[in-house]
């Protein structure tokens, strides 16, 4: 054989060979599992029992906290005072008080009186313009009933504490006694009590009273705003 033909030889056995190591070591590394990635890989027993101590210790379950004050079976007596914002007639002060009781902690009865001047600031001009007195003006007497619902407890954070509240809403109807006003009057709106102490609270509370009017030679449904705040005294009933 050649110099040439053995060179050629030698060469193609190397080739054969290093064929063969690459196909074995393939077989090799395709049998190995592939290295866990570091966020699959599992944590030491001893972190994972540390971890848990620690949020244990930190994270207590709160669960469903009771009210520090209960409203079910108890009067409630509320003295108020605010602003009457009448839709046909001026805006002016209100003041008086309700007297309530709750069957339930959610659920209750109101009953309340108030008292606002009726007035008409620009009658006034209208009677010197025309020569006659076209709005008497007086004091009103709203007397009315509602039903109330208390649906939501909250606590607020005030003054650097935590304040616990009552959401309530009240619907109802009753009189509002002045000659300007006709027939039944209607109110809705909603209150909120803030617990000062066990026994009393702050009740800020917004509604629509509305009536039928007839002011200066105009008859019709009013839409009057009162917002009012007081307190309210919660007297337990003995039920």
């Amino acid at each position: 054989m050649s110099g040439g033909s053995a060179r050629v030889a030698l060469c193609l056995v190397a080739g054969i060979c290093e064929l063969c190591g690459l196909a074995g070591f393939d077989r090799v590394a395709s049998a190995q599992p592939a290295p866990a990635k570091p966020s699959e890989a599992p944590l030491p027993s001893c972190l994972d029992q540390t971890i848990k101590d620690q949020l244990g210790a930190e994270l207590k379950p709160r669960g469903v906290q009771k009210r520090n004050f209960i409203k079910n079976k108890k009067i409630v007596l509320v003295a108020h005072g605010g602003l009457f914002g009448g839709d046909l007639t001026s805006s002016n002060w209100l003041a008086g008080g309700s007297l309530g009781f709750f069957f339930t902690e959610d659920l209750g009865v109101n009953v309340e009186f108030d008292l606002t001047p009726l007035t008409l600031d620009l009658d006034a001009p209208l009677n010197k313009f025309f020569g006659d007195n076209r709005f008497e003006p007086g004091m009103a007497y709203v007397g009315l009933a509602n039903l109330m619902w208390s649906p939501i407890h909250a606590k607020l954070k005030m003054g650097g504490g935590i304040v616990h509240s009552d959401i309530m809403l009240f619907a109802g109807g009753g009189r509002m006694f002045h000659d300007a006003v006709q027939g039944l009057s209607f109110d809705a709106g909603g209150a909120v009590d803030l617990f000062v102490t066990r026994a009393l609270t702050i009740r800020i509370d917004v509604r629509d009273l509305m009536a039928v009017e007839e002011v200066s030679g105009e008859t019709r449904y009013t839409n009057n705003i009162v917002a009012t705040a007081g307190l309210a005294l919660y007297i337990p009933s003995g039920l």
